[in-house]
Order: C-alpha cells, then structure tokens, then sequence
C-alpha cells in the first residue's frame, strides 16, 4: 500500500466512525508538542486531527443543557472515530492510539488537568481544517466555530494535509462583544482566567471552593451548601464528565450555520 492509498483509507475509517472533518499534519510541524508527543508514541510520525460538529440548533438553545448535552455527544463522536481509526491503523501494524480532547487529562503540575497533550486547535488549523477566529478558536469553512476537536497520534508515515491560505473568520467581532465576561480581547487574546471562572463555573475550582468552605462553615451553613444549587451541579458533571457552562463565542460565529 502506498503512502497515499494509506491516508486516503486512514481518513475514511475516521469518517465512517462519526468524524465530519479530518486532516493530517506531521508530528515535526508540532514541534512545540513533540516532547510530549514522544512520550505518548515512541517514534511517532503522524498526527491525525478529528473534527465533530455540534448541533447549531442545541449550541442556540436557551436551554444549557441541550448545548451541554451536544458537546457530551460531539465529544463521543469524536473519541469513537479517533478509537476506531487508530485500531484501523494497528490493524496495518502502526502502534496508535487516540488521544483524549476533554477527559482524561494529566492532573499533576503545571496544567492540573487544564492543558491536553495536543493543542487541537493549532493541529486543525496546520492540518487544513480551518483557521483561527479572533476568539482564538478553530474556524472550520463547513461548520464555524462549532466543532470539538480530537485526533490519533500514529507511528504510521501519512500525507500531510496543506494549511488554508485563506482566512475562514470575517473578523465580524461578534464572537468577542458575546462574551458575558469580557474574557476575549481579539486576535486570538483569551483571558483564561476570567474564561475559566466562567465556563467551568462548577468544575474543580467551584469543587475546591466548597470543600474549603466546608472546612469552616457552621452546621447550619454546611446543610445548605450540601442541598444547594452548585452541589447538584457538581454532582451531575461527575456523572457527564461536561462541565462547560458557555457557548455564546461558538453560536454567534456567523461561519456557524446548519449543514448544507
């Protein structure tokens, strides 16, 4: 088999397992990734990027929890293609593995569980998905911002995909004036924190608040906390592992819009 008939059948394998867009990119084009890449994959080559689209109409609700409920599916449909073209990959004797976007992640220093192995964004937009909006999310010309991303890490030698010379994002800013929390600045500028403290409102730092306060608080206020309103919520993204609580920057993207 030839390198090219083994990136074309390698991208339909992620295709016919729930992917909607795929690219390649080679692992020395990640060469602020390739320490971390190496311990993930001893003599890796290839990386390949798996993209998954939201429902536009979920990511527009009014309701969270439809827009919560999509990513927990975007995100299945991702891992389930990356799986299944990895086992595609070994069954031509290239050790693969997918690689986690979202859940599982390394919690020890420096990210604790906040930074993944790849930055996908960056590996979308050199492997040809998309470009960068001035949210400093993956643009993708099929569905705009609403995507997640994950891929496979391969020792497999695949064609690279060429980078977009054109600019997918119209820089309308709308995806900047929709932050509730003034968390973008453009040009790709986040600030993470403010970003964080919002999206992941009841993730781990909301988990840490309350143990501590938990520490000191009377009876009286320690019932409340544990029949209140945010415990619920940390409970449920225990059970979903979805703790995003913000898609305003993903459904104001004008380039986000129903499948043709």
């Amino acid at each position: 088999m030839t390198k090219k008939e083994r990136t074309k059948q390698t991208k339909q394998a992620a295709l016919e397992h729930g992917a909607d867009l795929v690219g390649v990119v080679k692992v020395e084009d990640l060469s602020e990734h390739r320490e971390r890449i190496d311990r993930m994959m001893p003599g890796a080559q290839s990386i390949l990027v798996v993209a998954t689209r939201h429902s536009l109409g979920s990511l527009r609700s009014g309701a969270n929890e439809l827009a919560q409920f999509d990513t927990i599916h975007a995100y299945h449909e991702c891992a389930r293609a990356a799986h299944a073209t990895a086992r595609f990959l070994e069954s031509l004797r290239f050790p693969s593995a997918a690689v986690p976007a979202f859940i599982p992640l390394d919690m020890d220093e420096p990210g604790k569980g906040m930074r993944g192995e790849i930055c996908w964004r960056r590996a979308g937009v050199r492997a040809g998905l998309g470009s960068y909006g001035e949210s400093g999310a993956l643009v993708t010309k099929e569905y705009g911002q609403a995507v997640r991303l994950s891929g496979v890490v391969t020792t497999a030698d695949l064609s690279p995909d060429a980078s977009l010379k054109e600019d997918i994002c119209d820089h309308c800013m709308r995806c900047i004036e929709a932050c509730p929390v003034k968390a973008l600045s453009g040009k790709g500028k986040i600030n993470k924190k403010l970003c964080g403290d919002h999206i992941f409102k009841f993730g781990f730092r909301y988990f840490q608040k309350v143990m501590e306060g938990m520490m000191a608080r009377p009876t009286a206020e320690l019932r409340e906390i544990v029949h209140g309103h945010g415990l619920r919520e940390i409970w449920q993204t225990f059970m979903t592992g979805n703790y995003y609580y913000c898609f305003k920057c993903q459904s104001q993207c004008p380039t986000t819009r129903l499948p043709v």
